[in-house]
């Protein structure tokens, strides 16, 4: 499995993604502009699209729970970081994915200035703060425990995660990347990928693709595991590699690409094809473009035909893979 997907915070099967609403190849569905007072995510965060999300973490705040080491890159979305704790038990933090706020009544709330902390119930092997900014989209901080001890203390490094990030906010502190003219970082998915193509999959007849709100993401289909759904996103992280026997080396549309059964097992309905871009930092990582197709009631075979299908359409949209 790739790591772009291994080191999701939430099961990848229920592609639970916070996004907003758009509908490229269709009638204009575009968010509300936010309002632009003091607490609003772009008075405080900037340009969402160039956001460095590892400028909202600082290993040392997690000091009292054990040892914390940044995790390399995985997505342009969050800052991904791993925690050794003194029992022995390893957690992942990931922070700065933004979506729209929580929409479940319940949860405590804390005010911190503008800005307002709601404090998710945990879950199983997991725990997320929100930091809520005044146009109502969310900052998401979430704790996960790899292996070890579930009784680990989640929250509680959620919480000084989240803390963190909040202070970097109210201190404008939040740095951003800067990326090249022909960067996948610039280039809205929901544009690369025409609805019109994602329809032609059974149970997607009508769907529209609606983008995250760093513009990373768009995404098509009902957000839940017995749903058919396509996911395009531009991360980063190590280049495309065959790891498992269900998946291939190709060439699509002239680009290096990497199909996969996610998981390796065909009876999994849920493929992926990845191709790399350009290089992304000095360790030889690389920008990816990421599609991701779940057929349910259909094979890892069958949803990996739909992904070849979509991604001819889609990679001769995306900038050329050279500098």
């Amino acid at each position: 499995m790739s790591p772009r997907l291994r080191h999701r915070g939430l099961p990848l099967l229920l592609f639970l993604l916070l996004v907003a609403g758009c509908t490229p190849g269709g009638s204009p569905q575009a968010p509300a502009a936010p309002r632009q007072d003091s607490g609003s995510s772009q008075a405080m965060l900037g340009d969402l699209r160039t956001v460095d999300p590892c400028t909202m973490t600082d290993p040392a705040a997690l000091r009292e729970f054990g040892s914390a080491e940044n995790a390399g890159t995985v997505s342009l979305d969050y800052c991904l970081l791993h925690v050794k704790l003194t029992n022995g038990s390893l957690v992942q933090l990931a922070v700065g994915e933004l979506g729209r706020g929580p929409d479940q009544p319940g949860d405590p709330v804390v005010p911190r200035g503008p800005l307002r902390i709601v404090q998710n119930a945990p879950l199983p092997g997991h725990c997320s703060r929100q930091i809520l900014f005044a146009d109502d989209l969310a900052l998401r901080v979430s704790a996960d425990l790899l292996v070890g001890d579930p009784a680990s203390g989640l929250c509680g490094i959620a919480e000084a995660g989240a803390n963190t990030a909040a202070a970097a906010l109210e201190q404008h502190r939040v740095g951003h990347r800067e990326f090249p003219a022909n960067s996948l970082a610039r280039v809205d998915p929901c544009q690369v990928l025409d609805s019109a193509e994602v329809q032609q999959i059974p149970g997607l007849e009508e769907a529209r693709g609606r983008p995250n709100p760093s513009g990373h993401q768009c995404s098509w289909g009902e957000q839940s595991a017995d749903a058919p759904r396509v996911q395009l996103s531009n991360t980063a992280g190590d280049p495309p590699k065959v790891l498992h026997g269900a998946a291939t080396e190709e060439t699509i549309a002239g680009r290096r690409t990497v199909v996969s059964v996610v998981g390796g097992d065909p009876q999994l309905p849920l493929c992926s094809a990845e191709t790399g871009n350009l290089p992304f930092g000095p360790d030889g990582q690389v920008e990816v473009a990421q599609l991701v197709v779940a057929v349910p009631g259909m094979t890892g075979i069958d949803a990996c035909e739909y992904a070849r299908g979509l991604a001819g359409k889609a990679w001769p949209n995306l900038p050329p893979p050279t500098p």
